[in-house]
């Protein structure tokens, strides 16, 4: 009975002290910005921004695919996270886009920086609207070695768990520039706001308590059952 008590105890222990060890750490690759309004015939770059979440990685590939007739990738600039980038290639005909990054023997990557950052042109008959920018994923198959992936320190294990693609408007103005609203009346004279007696007045929203960690809840109603099952064991040594 005393080993039982021993062995609950160190349990409850561990749980209580170390709850990283419970949740398995997951990266991210993600596109910044992630949206925008790029017009015909101008440039613009992409970030590629790599999240470890904590994880140490030995290597990283982000596969990025876009659309030839709207964007025009011209170069890559490697990044900082790692020291090495021998994969690196752009397919101009099939709009594709590998980046792959190398980390030293002694030094892992284990935090957030950029991987990359693309350099693109529209293309000047590029058809007005909504374009994408997006990963080569597919979470459902962690063993797939095509894809985006990014491998954990020493074990192969891809712990690339999500992505951010890129929304883009291409618009066609000229380059740099932004809409600005009105200031004028379209027969003259400044525009003036006045109330309105019909719209509803603005409603105040209640302020709610952020909520909770998640991991802490959990590991304290884990660490509370360990504490129910030790004051049984403590009654049945009475």
């Amino acid at each position: 009975m005393i080993r039982v008590l021993l062995f609950f105890l160190t349990f409850a222990f561990w749980l209580f002290y170390s709850p990283a060890g419970v949740f398995a750490q997951t990266a991210t690759l993600s596109l910044e910005p992630s949206t925008g309004t790029f017009n015909r015939g101008c440039n613009f770059s992409l970030n590629v921004v790599l999240d470890t979440g904590g994880t140490q990685t030995d290597g990283t590939d982000a596969i990025l695919i876009y659309d030839p007739s709207r964007f025009n990738a011209t170069s890559i600039t490697n990044g900082t996270v790692y020291p090495d980038y021998p994969g690196n290639n752009i397919d101009v005909q099939n709009g594709r886009i590998t980046i792959s990054g190398l980390a030293s023997v002694n030094t892992p990557f284990s935090s957030k920086g950029t991987l990359a950052t693309v350099n693109f042109t529209v293309q000047s008959n590029a058809p007005a609207g909504v374009a994408q920018v997006k990963f080569d994923f597919l979470p459902t198959d962690k063993a797939k070695t095509t894809d985006s992936n990014v491998v954990e320190r020493g074990t192969l294990v891809d712990t690339l768990n999500s992505v951010v693609d890129g929304n883009y408007t291409i618009g066609t103005g000229a380059c740099g520039q932004t809409a600005a609203p009105p200031t004028t009346r379209p027969g003259g004279g400044p525009i003036i706001s006045t109330p309105s007696s019909t719209m509803p007045l603005p409603t105040k929203t209640p302020y709610l308590p952020p909520a909770g960690s998640e991991q802490l809840t959990f590991t304290l109603a884990i660490f509370g059952g360990a504490l129910t099952i030790l004051g049984i064991l403590g009654l049945a040594l009475l």
